[in-house]
């Protein structure tokens, strides 16, 4: 993880819809993940939903959201 104000570049490249303040809005957003490592399990994602907990994260209704932030 990174830590306050600390970006880490991992090697594997990924991509997600992210809200990046409370509007909620979502829109395409680049990252980068840690490689899958001996003791993770790896599976392939085909369908994805926004669960109401997530909604509510976008928002940042409960205080604790780090944007930006990929639902689902």
């Amino acid at each position: 993880m990174a830590s306050e104000g600390k970006i880490i570049e991992h090697p594997k490249k990924a991509f997600g819809w992210a809200a990046r303040d409370t509007t909620g809005v979502l829109s395409p957003f680049h990252f980068s993940r840690r490689e899958t490592g001996e003791k993770d399990v790896a599976f392939k994602v085909l369908y994805c939903g926004i669960c109401h907990t997530d909604l509510h994260m976008m928002h940042n209704e409960w205080g604790n959201s780090i944007y930006p932030l990929v639902p689902g």
